[in-house]
């Protein structure tokens, strides 16, 4: 089963390692990257405009330049929270207020903090895969 990733942060060396790490053990997975949460936003609404899908996972950091993850999911709750995509925040920070603001978001299904090892991808996939598939 294709899965379609949007991976929006802005170090450029984790998005790299976290791409390869999915590619490797998923390779149906396509990934696309962005920097910052404008950028992805943008990407969003043109898949909106063509009534093209929308990627099933969102992997977002929450610290990013020009837009943040919080910036991001507001802007995503207010247009698009309709739509089927999961998004999973992340952070290397360890501050449990941001968890708990990111989780407070309906759209958001879970925090991971970076780097994201094999395991978190796993799971992340696997949570996708479980809720694409009707019980």
């Amino acid at each position: 089963m294709p899965i379609d990733i949007m991976l929006v942060d802005n170090d450029q060396v984790n998005s790299f390692v976290l791409k390869k790490t999915i590619t490797r053990n998923y390779p149906s997975a396509n990934v696309s990257m962005y920097m910052d949460g404008s950028q992805a936003l943008e990407y969003l609404d043109e898949l909106d405009r063509k009534a093209e899908p929308f990627p099933g996972i969102i992997l977002l950091d929450i610290y990013m330049p020009v837009m943040d993850g919080f910036a991001f999911l507001e802007k995503y709750t207010e247009r698009y929270a309709h739509k089927e995509s999961i998004i999973f925040t992340m952070s290397n920070s360890l501050i449990k207020e941001d968890q708990q603001r990111a989780n407070a978001y309906r759209v958001v299904k879970g925090f991971i903090t970076k780097p994201l090892i094999y395991n978190n991808v796993q799971f992340v996939i696997e949570t996708y895969l479980k809720s694409a598939r009707p019980d």
